[in-house]
């Protein structure tokens, strides 16, 4: 099965002759494993030794227990042959107290470099507390739109590459294509099976819905099980069920305890955690004016559309409307922090993205209409740029001072 180069990659690789420990962060199978062999075979290239290069799984019980009994001595075990070392430390999540031995190991020994993975967002964050100063963080969510045109062909990337829209550059440009039937053809199936890599390349539907399948439960026994005991199983997930129901809405607690079975204050504790195992995103709301602007429920939304589908357990007859909304917050969340902005009086815009201080409202739309929403945050925030994603159209407007570009979806 041939490589596909993740976007990370290049910013994982100006850090690996750094003294800081690397953290790869992510949902399962979406890559990090494949990532870290990766970097095993870069090292190998610039002529590191096979001896000095060290993968170890935490999934495996026998190396993880040598590991938690003494991380001193597997460490000095094996780097004895001297020089520089490098450990590629995969799934660490499962080894108790792994911030405190991965302190111990940074502060002792000074010629390796420890680059580590995991799946839960909260066991590595809490271990980063024992890291300050010590470690970097990097998110490796599934395939962006770019990744997985890679694997449709070099002419499609190509393409994207030129099309490409970025808030973080200044003077945007949006320009026409012949070929953008095929990229929403692409974008349809992308949000039809999803992201997961390996669900990208398998050529088959019918096998990428049975990988879907088999990617959930093992979510469900390993992560929800692990997290929040097998009493909790059912109702969290009946709760990703109802969620995937109200995709893109404010989110009504009693709504979700009611359609989970859960009670309201478990509702609220466990969408954090499901966020924090990189299954939704929870996106909070936007607000200046204390008085008019909404700033309690969130809005939430799937790292992964395959996944949402399968809830829905629906892969023929979607209405996509909800899922152009999630891929835009997906493909904006990878670069920029992302809000919605709502009003007591309900004028509401999708998303407030913010870079540098920057405010881009975007309203997301089958065809591009300027409602009175957008003109309303416009008015209030003086914004230089908002964007309007959609199906059809490619064009610039100005709006009281503010380019507002009409953006293919396939575009972001």
């Amino acid at each position: 099965m041939r490589y596909i180069e993740r976007e990370l990659e290049p910013e994982l690789d100006k850090w690996l002759e750094s003294r800081e420990i690397l953290a790869v962060r992510g949902p399962r199978q979406s890559g990090k494993t494949t990532l870290l062999r990766r970097i095993e075979e870069k090292l190998k290239a610039i002529g590191i030794s096979e001896g000095n290069i060290h993968y170890v799984s935490f999934e495996d019980d026998l190396e993880r227990l040598k590991f938690e009994e003494d991380a001193k001595e597997f460490v000095s075990f094996h780097t004895a042959s001297g020089g520089k070392h490098y450990f590629l430390l995969d799934e660490v999540q499962y080894v108790k107290d792994i911030g405190k031995k991965l302190k111990a190991v940074f502060d002792l020994f000074s010629n390796t470099k420890l680059v580590i993975s995991g799946s839960s967002s909260f066991d590595l964050t809490n271990m980063g507390s024992y890291l300050v100063g010590r470690i970097v963080f990097f998110n490796l969510y599934p395939f962006s739109f770019s990744e997985f045109l890679k694997v449709k062909g070099e002419k499609y990337e190509s393409l994207y590459g030129k099309l490409h829209i970025d808030i973080k550059k200044k003077n945007l440009k949006v320009v026409k294509t012949v070929f953008l039937d095929d990229l929403n053809k692409f974008l349809h199936e992308y949000l039809t099976y999803g992201s997961y890599p390996r669900i990208i390349l398998e050529d088959s539907h019918e096998k990428k819905k049975e990988l879907l399948k088999s990617l959930f439960t093992t979510y469900v026994e390993k992560d929800i099980v692990s997290l929040y005991g097998i009493k909790y199983r059912e109702g969290v997930v009946k709760l990703l069920k109802a969620v995937s129901s109200m995709l893109g809405n404010v989110v009504n607690y009693e709504t979700l305890s009611l359609n989970s079975g859960l009670k309201y204050n478990e509702v609220r504790e466990v969408l954090p955690l499901l966020e924090d195992s990189f299954v939704l995103f929870v996106v909070r709301p936007f607000y200046k004016n204390l008085l008019n602007e909404l700033r309690k429920n969130p809005k939430i939304y799937f790292v992964d559309y395959g996944m949402r589908n399968y809830l829905q357990e629906n892969f023929e007859s979607m209405a996509f409307d909800a899922l152009y909304e999630n891929f835009v917050h997906n493909q904006l969340k990878r670069y920029c922090e992302v809000k919605y902005w709502r009003t007591t009086s309900k004028t509401e815009v999708d998303f407030v993205a913010e870079h540098k201080g920057a405010l881009v409202p975007i309203e997301v739309k089958t065809k591009p209409k300027l409602g009175r929403s957008l003109r309303s945050f416009i008015q209030t925030y003086e914004p230089k740029t908002a964007l309007m994603p959609n199906l059809t159209d490619a064009a610039k407007r100005n709006v009281g001072g503010c380019n507002v570009f009409a953006v293919p979806l396939a575009y972001l």
